[in-house]
């Protein structure tokens, strides 16, 4: 791993969450932001949740002021699609910036800031369509729930190899824990981007003391991207006894359950049953399987996330709502077999991104 910085007071922050404690069953982490356009005052938002399964901040138009007849920037269409819920929304990436909000506070008593400039996807269409997993569009007749300039969108997406045909802008100039400007007033310095996932919130800028404790494993660029888009931490995984499948996770904030999607000769090993917690009803592992994650590879891993089934997971516990089983991947898959372990993973493990040398870190607590 490269060598990082020593810490000062503008190359690196602690950005607290606003309803702690994190990992929670009910709730996805949130942070307080203000987003200031070219186009709107500083519009300021008590809590927006941060997702690492999407990539990109997401704010619905209207919240901002804007309508039918704001002359925005139109230049750069843009989605986001988010596939568990079906949800899509569409609208255009313009350049902003988004103020982030730290405990300590300047001489007359306001709170300090940290500054991102990313472009945000302001969201002038809102509507729910699975169909759009398949199509990499909305096929017309497929839309249910739309709205117009929507005000009650306001999302931080902060994952790091997102990028897919489905969602060919999630890269890493959309990152606004990667693109730190401003820390405490003042310009960055000497800083390293990346940052840490916590139980108290979010560090952003890497320093040599910050991520000594972390266990570090090498990120593998995406072919045909920009240098620092980063793929997925790859993993070993096992259910039971089976053998070991390889492929990639995703250490999913924004959902609670999780998802599994692993190879015939695993596959066909398990016992599911209809989940009583997910409302959807899919088909989960029976309590008492064994699921075992090993990051990167069985052979020299950084970290173990071994969890049994009980059916009855709690708040402070690393046991998801439901593994749900999904099809084993096809041919085409960029992932291979694929967990997403959902949020109460962080029950475990602190995890950071060093996005700017491509560096990925577990630290068990």
């Amino acid at each position: 791993p490269p060598v990082y910085p020593t810490a000062n007071p503008y190359n690196n922050a602690l950005i607290p969450f606003v309803n702690p404690p994190f990992p929670a069953l009910t709730s996805t982490p949130s942070l307080s932001i203000s987003v200031k356009t070219e186009w709107n005052k500083n519009k300021y938002i008590r809590s927006a949740g941060m997702d690492t399964g999407s990539t990109g901040v997401v704010i619905g138009g209207g919240l901002l002021g804007f309508s039918d007849s704001t002359n925005i920037d139109k230049s750069k269409p843009g989605n986001e699609y988010l596939s568990s819920s079906g949800r899509l929304w569409t609208g255009y990436w313009i350049n902003a910036d988004v103020t982030f909000y730290i405990a300590e506070k300047d001489e007359k008593g306001r709170r300090k800031q940290v500054i991102a400039h990313v472009p945000i996807l302001a969201v002038n269409e809102s509507s729910i369509c699975f169909a759009f997993a398949e199509y990499g569009y909305c096929p017309e007749g497929n839309k249910t729930e739309v709205v117009s300039w929507p005000t009650t969108i306001h999302y931080i997406g902060v994952g790091f190899g997102r990028g897919s045909d489905q969602q060919p802008q999630a890269l890493p100039d959309k990152i606004p824990f990667i693109n730190v400007g401003q820390i405490r007033g003042e310009d960055v310095d000497d800083i390293h981007q990346g940052y840490i996932l916590s139980q108290r919130g979010v560090q952003v800028g890497l320093t040599s003391d910050s991520v000594a404790s972390f266990k570090k494993t090498k990120l593998q660029p995406r072919a045909g991207s920009t240098d620092n888009d980063w793929q997925m931490a790859s993993m070993a995984i096992r259910i039971n006894n089976s053998p070991y499948n390889t492929g990639r996770a995703l250490f999913d904030t924004g959902i609670n359950q999780s998802y599994i999607a692993v190879y015939d000769n695993i596959r066909s090993t398990v016992q599911t049953n209809k989940s009583s917690l997910i409302k959807s009803g899919p088909q989960v592992l029976v309590p008492g399987s064994v699921v075992q994650v090993l990051v990167p590879d069985e052979k020299n891993p950084i970290a173990n996330y071994t969890i049994k089934v009980t059916g009855s997971p709690t708040a402070s516990g690393s046991e998801a709502p439901g593994y749900v089983m999904e099809k084993p991947p096809s041919a085409s898959s960029t992932t291979g077999p694929f967990i997403n372990t959902g949020r109460m993973f962080y029950n475990e493990f602190d995890a950071m991104l060093d996005s700017d040398c491509g560096w990925f870190g577990l630290r068990q607590r």
